[in-house]
């Protein structure tokens, strides 16, 4: 992991001297000040929109369809972006002018608000069920019992979540991309991009890259260097047997909650809906779409196999020093993908330093930018399993691969496929890595999606977007069904 962040920073500093290339502008100051006022009113908007719809969810929840909802918030922040993206594009660009400033806040709080609403509604999960019914037993309004239960969890959230989302938004790649419209509406991420593929300027590219160092390495050490990790799945097994009452207030809620979702997965749906048309099947038949599910498939495997091996390893030699492996793991949002990107194509394009082969490079890099949700979706069970499984480890002495396979693997097994088919998944959604590093012969879904849209063969997109939908749900399901086979236990 040291070496996969020297080897980026040795080619960018190695290339250029900073004195030479370190200048501000008008046209970089004007960068950072829209990066960080779209990303500061995407935060904004999509903490508003989850917070409502985390209380929703929270109120509402004795209904089967309102836990179905809930459980459903995860597909759009595990799915490739660019699936999210184009049904955006092509389903609100029906109605509006999509391109711009409008069209990347949409984007980004379609794809925020399910996190903040899951993270949330999570947290309101863990007041009691007894507290609702004493509320409702004292003929408090719902204002009131709003303000005494759910708005201190909620208001607790907020910081932690307004500035994650933030940083999300500030390196936000692919809305930016496709949504943006052009130069003018360029965030850092997205000119360093341009700057090196379109222009093949190294100099302006580094200025920019430089600069989205400083303030990464800010926001890190304001927000991230005490980030608590949390288990991001939903596991709501109450139920309060409640009567629902047919008022006004109730109804509307309800409609609320409803429009939200609808708003959510519209562009999804309408992907889908799209996806089934004449193309689909011709485009079965090319040999550029079977080459680019080959490499996808390759690209996810390894990258969520290496995610998964270096924070086990991480947690295993710092399990005792919680606030250390969250340090090491969240100082990686430092490193943004095109930073790391642009390092990288140098020592490969530019130094002739590294004679491997892109796809390797491409595992690389997408395995060490999902670390972090590998580990925020392994660390707390981890812990907590460690911890339990201390004392008959001890007494029956056993240690290292023993103690795992026999003791502490059983327990894991969930754990360790969620966090195997989300890293995984995830790796399947870079359009940033793979833009550097694509060729005709090294191609993904997602690039071979994007490439699609740039040469308005529209309906071939839809369908290689179907593709790539239906490849992670089988994915996903495979995974599981593949795992779940083993008996986890060395007996």
């Amino acid at each position: 992991m040291t070496l996969a962040i020297l080897l980026p920073l040795i080619g960018i500093f190695s290339h250029y001297e900073i004195s030479a290339s370190f200048e501000f502008s008008n046209y970089i100051s004007s960068i950072i000040f829209f990066t960080i006022y779209q990303s500061l009113l995407s935060a904004l908007l999509s903490i508003i929109a989850g917070s409502l719809l985390a209380f929703l969810l929270n109120t509402y929840n004795n209904f089967y369809i309102v836990k179905i909802i809930a459980q459903s918030q995860s597909i759009i922040f595990v799915l490739p972006t660019i699936i999210t993206i184009f049904g955006i594009l092509s389903f609100y660009g029906n109605y509006f002018e999509i391109y711009g400033l409008t069209g990347i806040l949409i984007g980004h709080v379609i794809l925020n608000t399910p996190l903040v609403g899951r993270i949330i509604y999570q947290s309101l999960c863990e007041i009691s069920p007894n507290e609702k019914m004493l509320s409702k037993q004292m003929g408090l309004r719902k204002i009131s019992s709003f303000l005494a239960s759910e708005w201190p969890i909620i208001k607790k959230n907020i910081p932690s979540l307004f500035v994650l989302v933030t940083f999300i938004c500030f390196v936000s790649f692919t809305p930016v991309l496709i949504l943006g419209g052009g130069p003018k509406y360029s965030t850092l991420e997205v000119s360093i991009y341009y700057s090196v593929i379109f222009s093949n300027d190294f100099n302006a590219a580094l200025n920019l890259l430089f600069f989205q160092l400083i303030i990464c390495f800010a926001i890190y050490f304001i927000f991230f260097r005490n980030f608590k990790s949390q288990n991001f799945m939903i596991d709501d097994k109450r139920y309060i047997k409640t009567y629902f009452d047919l008022t006004l207030l109730n109804l509307l809620g309800l409609l609320i909650l409803l429009i939200i979702t609808l708003i959510i997965f519209s562009p999804l749906l309408f992907i889908i809906v799209k996806g089934m048309n004449r193309e689909l099947f011709n485009i079965l038949t090319y040999t550029y779409l079977w080459e680019a599910i080959y490499n996808t498939l390759i690209i996810c495997f390894f990258s969520g196999i290496i995610s998964i091996l270096v924070v086990y390893n991480l947690l295993v030699l710092t399990h005792k020093k919680t606030k250390a492996s969250e340090s090491l793991i969240y100082s990686l949002i430092i490193f943004s993908p095109a930073v790391m990107a642009v390092g990288y194509y140098i020592l490969s394009s530019k130094l002739n330093l590294l004679y491997i082969p892109n796809i390797i490079i491409v595992i690389i890099l997408n395995s060490f930018f999902v670390l972090p949700f590998t580990y925020n979706y392994l660390a707390p069970s981890f812990f907590r399993v460690i911890k339990e499984n201390d004392d008959i480890a001890n007494s029956l002495n056993l240690y290292g691969l023993s103690r795992f396979l026999t003791i502490d693997l059983p327990r894991l097994k969930k754990s360790l496929i969620t966090a195997f088919c989300v890293s995984s998944i995830l790796s399947a959604s870079d359009l940033v890595v793979i833009s550097f590093f694509g060729t005709n012969n090294l191609s993904t879904l997602t690039q071979t999606i994007y490439r699609l849209m740039g040469s308005y063969r529209i309906n071939e997109a839809y369908s290689v977007s179907l593709i790539l939908l239906i490849f992670c749900f089988i994915y996903f399901f495979l995974a599981h069904k593949i795992l779940e086979k083993n008996k986890w236990n060395i007996h």
